[in-house]
């Protein structure tokens, strides 16, 4: 298991796709932040969706919401970085030297899950740095809601690994990535129409979009977060990603590679 998750660790490390993205998610925040500090403001619409910020809490904010920009990042990163072992032809070399297809897919779970709450932390940090706010930024609260943001992206990051181990296709996997990442608004919306139709639909929609990633964002963007919430958050990603690797192993272990 050691052996994999260096070679997965190694390949990121070589990875001139994982620096950009680092690169480009530290210069984004560091322009947001830098034009809040001159006292700037701006509106920018993003598919669809304008995103005013007229202070840095509507920055730290859109940091969260994966779906108007970092998710992006995080989609394309591990959906390319998964789809190249099936465009190179890889996985089968790693079977035979290992002998175990869950522990190849659970070593792509752990890096996913990691390099997307980093993303996160990243474009945080240099928010929380670049604002000159430090001192009425870093309260409870804030830690509260980076808490629950990086839960979150972990989460967001063990469903970004299912899809794109599950997608055989390199080309077809960046597609389905991004696509979910786009269109979470779109599905929980289309969610609701369908819970109109009766109580018992209502209730089993509510229920499932209160408990998806898209609604963990909704929490943490719509109120003032507490640990109490904080805490149900991280429950509610820990249950996703469990859902995740299980469903992943236990598919993957029949895939023919």
């Amino acid at each position: 298991m050691t052996n994999i998750v260096k070679s997965d660790i190694y390949r990121f490390a070589k990875s001139k796709l994982f620096y950009g993205v680092m690169l480009l998610t530290i210069v984004i925040a560091f322009f947001l932040s830098m034009l809040i500090r001159q006292d700037i403001r701006l509106g920018i619409s993003v598919f669809g969706n304008l995103m005013a910020f007229r202070s840095v809490d509507d920055v730290i904010r859109v940091g969260l919401a994966y779906y108007n920009g970092l998710g992006l990042f995080v989609a394309a990163l591990l959906s390319i970085f998964i789809g190249q072992e099936y465009q190179w032809k890889t996985w089968q070399h790693k079977w035979i030297t290992n002998r175990s297809r869950a522990r190849i897919f659970i070593s792509k779970f752990i890096l996913s899950t990691a390099i997307s709450a980093a993303i996160f932390l990243v474009f945080q940090v240099i928010v929380l740095l670049g604002s000159n706010q430090l001192s009425s930024i870093l309260t409870t609260e804030y830690i509260a809601m980076i808490i629950g943001g990086v839960a979150v992206y972990a989460a967001l990051g063990a469903v970004i690994c299912l899809i794109a181990m599950l997608t055989k296709n390199s080309t077809a996997s960046v597609i389905v990535c991004i696509g979910f990442v786009l269109l979470s608004e779109t599905i929980a919306s289309m969610l609701g129409s369908i819970g109109n139709v009766s109580e018992v639909a209502a209730s089993v929609v509510g229920w499932l979009v209160r408990y998806s990633i898209y609604g963990m964002v909704i929490v943490l963007s719509s109120a003032a977060v507490t640990w109490a919430t904080a805490i149900g958050i991280v429950i509610n990603a820990f249950v996703i990603m469990l859902v995740s690797a299980v469903i992943g192993v236990l598919v993957f272990r029949r895939y023919e590679l």
